[in-house]
């Protein structure tokens, strides 16, 4: 009960936040893309929020009320603005499943494999212990990152390898609000959370490669499935999906970066897509707040796509757009780079 309250009440703030961003009333955008891109713009925000707090060493209640009031405006905004919009989704849904209920059948039943897969796996590597340590020390503590998840030990300086990072945090805050255990959160929770958001991924992936074909779709989401629980080296995003699925690289990694491809291949297609750009800086900017891997991926990826895209048909303007998109990670890349030459370093103390 209590896993499926949090991954029911994770999905409805990111779509009240993804309905927001993508907010219209002649151009809709489809529910899952509302949701996707809402996961990355909650990310966003609240990191403008805690970073802050994080800095002058204030504690974990005072961002935990903090974000409660923002989340609560959002949601109330959300309501009011997207409501007969959202009424509307639930008939959709329904209608769609009614006209191919095979295909969703099986496509449930992917998913739900691969959530008990995921939820049941036995994870002993020492990042693993990091995540859920490091939100049990935050909560137990009632600051942000202040002691060593490891050890309790009080550290005099944050380490900028995580201080950017701030989705665990974002877990802790949840943990404190909700009197849920970190750990069920952390391993559960954003677990089957994070499942289910990359397979809508893989579904809207599917259905704009193969022209909304049940059969086409159905047999890749499939192979995908495949290719995820049998490709077990260390080196394979699937391989974080299956065994690492809550841990940041995990979620760069698989939706992310796969977010990214998506509305390249939309906007190569010239499909229709709303607010293409601000889309993929949120997704962007979310995803190096969700894990440092993103400050380097992030930007290679976006030069590898969209550079090409951009020249090939002579849309220089977007250049701007592109530029905005590999801002966070180039800079966020540069402040840690400097960290590590010593040009600076953030104290958890008044100094």
């Amino acid at each position: 009960m209590i896993i499926g309250a949090g991954v029911l009440f994770n999905f409805i703030l990111y779509l009240a936040f993804g309905s927001l961003i993508l907010y219209g009333k002649k151009k809709k955008s489809s529910l899952l893309q509302r949701i996707v891109i809402g996961f990355f713009a909650y990310y966003t925000l609240f990191f403008f929020f805690c970073v802050p707090i994080m800095k002058y060493y204030r504690p974990l209640s005072m961002l935990s009320g903090i974000w409660c009031a923002v989340v609560a405006v959002i949601l109330l905004l959300s309501l009011i603005l997207n409501l007969k919009g959202w009424i509307e989704d639930i008939r959709d849904i329904f209608g769609t499943v009614k006209s191919s209920k095979l295909f969703f059948l099986l496509f449930m039943l992917l998913i739900i494999v691969q959530i008990i897969l995921t939820v049941c796996i036995y994870n002993f590597t020492l990042d693993a212990a990091f995540y859920v340590a490091g939100v049990s020390t935050n909560v137990d503590t009632n600051m942000i990152n202040v002691y060593d998840p490891f050890t309790g030990a009080w550290q005099d300086h944050f380490e900028m390898r995580y201080f950017f990072a701030t989705y665990p945090v974002q877990d802790a805050v949840i943990c404190q609000l909700s009197g849920i255990s970190p750990l069920i959160w952390t391993k559960s929770v954003m677990t089957v959370t994070i499942v289910i958001l990359t397979n809508m991924v893989y579904y809207l992936l599917a259905k704009s490669l193969t022209g909304n074909d049940k059969k086409k779709m159905l047999l890749s989401l499939f192979l995908i499935f495949i290719f995820n629980i049998t490709f077990n080296t260390i080196y394979t995003a699937s391989t974080f999906l299956m065994t690492r699925t809550y841990e940041g690289k995990a979620i760069v990694g698989n939706l992310a970066l796969l977010v990214i491809f998506y509305i390249f291949i939309l906007m190569n297609n010239s499909e229709s897509l709303k607010r293409p750009w601000l889309s993929l800086f949120l997704v962007c900017f979310g995803a190096s707040t969700i894990s440092s891997t993103a400050n380097m991926l992030v930007p290679v990826e976006m030069t590898v796509l969209f550079l090409p895209l951009i020249f090939r048909k002579k849309t220089y303007k977007e250049l701007a757009g592109y530029i905005l998109c590999i801002l966070p990670g180039v800079i966020l890349a540069l402040t840690y780079v400097l960290y590590v030459k010593g040009y600076f370093v953030f104290y958890t103390f008044p100094k």
